[in-house]
């Protein structure tokens, strides 16, 4: 697989000029199927010294190839040839989520316009986690799924790696609307899944390390 600078290189798609911005990246490679990622920093975080992270992608993996997003997407490069993908950092939406109609459209309409054939939704551990910002954050999910999944033949929504208490919203959504869901949670009771010890900064090390990334990966692959 490429490195991660050739993989996340912007392009031209049949489909019109994608614009990348800080939030979404894109790797187009004329493939048969279209695949976004729609998430936080274990899904993408882009370098930052003060915590001892210097990678750009899913944090804590050891590097790009090991995070979960490649290693799905290494997956399905195998089922169907070869896939294009857009990684989308949605932190901006979890911090706020009040205000999702102007997020979305200021941030994320090119990955909308990417049109994807499968989404991926695995984003929520930052959000408050107060029973009134469970509650009200379910219509603004709701408006993020509806949103970039317009085109999808199948949409992946998980719960939360660290959070549990705001699972049920995740859960609430996928059932009622019906997408995909894949259980997640119980990873943590595993330290195997994190990088403790190989970051001194903590809420780095809390991140899945290589073997949670793969665990991830292998969940979602297993309802693909």
């Amino acid at each position: 697989m490429a490195d991660s600078k050739n993989m996340l290189a912007n392009t031209v798609c049949s489909r019109g000029q994608l614009e990348e911005n800080q939030y979404v990246k894109f790797c187009l490679r004329g493939g048969k199927k279209r695949v976004l990622f729609f998430g936080n920093s274990i899904t993408r975080h882009a370098p930052k010294e003060d915590i001892g992270w210097s990678g750009d992608w899913g944090m804590a993996a050891s590097s790009a190839d090991k995070d979960y997003v490649h290693l799905v997407v290494k997956a399905l490069d195998e089922k169907y040839g070869t896939v294009d993908f857009c990684i989308a950092q949605g932190a901006v939406w979890e911090g706020n989520y009040h205000n999702v109609d102007e997020v979305l459209e200021k941030h994320f309409k090119s990955a909308r316009d990417f049109g994807a054939d499968i989404v991926i939704i695995r984003i929520g551990e930052n959000i408050p986690t107060a029973e009134h910002e469970r509650s009200s954050c379910k219509p603004s999910f709701e408006k993020v799924v509806a949103f970039l999944s317009w085109n999808a033949e199948q949409v992946i929504v998980t719960d939360l790696f660290w959070n549990s208490a705001k699972n049920v919203v995740f859960k609430e959504v996928a059932d009622e609307h019906g997408y995909t869901f894949v259980h997640l949670t119980d990873l943590e009771e595993d330290e195997r899944t994190m990088a403790i010890g190989l970051f001194e900064h903590g809420g780095v090390a809390h991140h899945p390390g290589d073997f949670g990334m793969k665990c991830i990966a292998d969940r979602i692959t297993e309802k693909l």
